[in-house]
């Protein structure tokens, strides 16, 4: 299955989730970055997700996850904290 196929949010930030707990760094990656391309900006639960420990090191994953804060920032300006 290729990450363009997916369109579930949850979906891939579940399997980027997986790749990522077996150690699969590119693929884990290129579905969390799936995950931000369908609008998934879960940014609280992204940043504590413990699953993704032995990757917040990496620059893209901190690159990725810089970019679901800077859309969840956005949203808490437009809609509040609800």
């Amino acid at each position: 299955m290729r990450p363009q196929q997916v369109i579930d949010g949850d979906f891939t930030y579940w399997l980027g989730d997986m790749y990522a707990l077996l150690g699969e760094k590119e693929t884990a990656l290129r579905w969390l970055r799936r995950t931000d391309e369908i609008s998934n900006h879960n940014y609280p639960w992204f940043e504590r997700d413990k699953n993704w420990n032995n990757l917040r090191s990496d620059s893209e994953y901190q690159r990725i996850l810089a970019d679901f804060q800077r859309h969840w920032e956005r949203y808490r300006e437009e809609f509040g904290d609800g």
